[in-house]
């Protein structure tokens, strides 16, 4: 509670291990198991020991990322569903970057695209995959909505997942295909910038919708709107 009402912040150190045995008025074990229970969920890190104190890490979107992703795999989500999300998030967010773009948003997006290409450029199909899915990840964090930059995160590390499995078990016409398609995407994320950077609100957004919905229909005809929402590895 205390780091939720910024009593506590990031960086802040905790009263060592006997100071707060004596506040709390509960045993060793008691306190230690408490204190290994919040690390666990990304709030301290505990560094040396209990005894020493331990350090304010503040709450993490990749822990609540893991605690969603847990959810939407036991509810079989699939990837037609966290793109339909998508669908209906970006463009009103790129309508909204692109009423009144700044320099410093346009520099992180063209350099998203820039690392799309050159990975393109060398066919590393895997990290162009990983670089449009950063590009995705700015438009959202660019926007300064907490709520959103939460959302985007729980959605975020399932669609690059579901393509680098494409591409260790796809056929030679379906990785082709998807050769295709990740082009294409590094084009439409390009054309995109520069319509956010001219200021073409809506432009910008109609633009985006519909590459959304040609994303959905490439993602049926490949099969892939129905894989579904696995956790990031196997000890999870």
């Amino acid at each position: 509670r205390r780091i939720a009402e910024g009593d506590l912040n990031h960086g802040d150190q905790l009263p060592a291990e006997a100071d707060l045995l004596r506040e709390f008025k509960v045993s060793r074990p008691t306190l230690r198991e408490a204190l290994r229970v919040i690390e666990s969920e990304g709030l301290i890190e505990l560094g040396r020991g209990a005894r020493f104190g331990a350090k304010i890490s503040g709450p993490s979107i990749d822990v609540a990322a893991r605690y969603g992703g847990l959810y939407l795999a036991v509810q079989r989500a699939t990837l037609g569903e966290v793109h339909q999300v998508r669908t209906l998030l970006e463009p009103s967010l790129v309508r909204m970057l692109a009423r009144n773009p700044s320099r410093a948003h346009l520099r992180v997006l063209r350099e998203c695209v820039e690392v799309e290409r050159l990975a393109l450029q060398l066919d590393d199909l895997a990290t162009t995959v990983s670089a449009l899915n950063a590009f995705h990840r700015q438009l959202v964090r660019l926007s300064q909505n907490h709520a959103l930059n939460l959302l985007a995160g729980i959605l975020e590390i399932f669609p690059a997942k579901a393509y680098a499995q494409l591409l260790e078990s796809g056929s030679r016409a379906a990785i082709n295909a998807f050769r295709d398609r990740t082009a294409r995407s590094v084009r439409a994320h390009a054309e995109l910038v520069e319509l956010i950077a001219a200021g073409e609100e809506t432009k910008a957004e109609n633009f985006w919708r519909q590459y959304q919905i040609d994303t959905a229909d490439y993602l049926e005809r490949a099969g892939l709107a129905k894989l579904r929402v696995r956790l990031p590895d196997a000890e999870s």
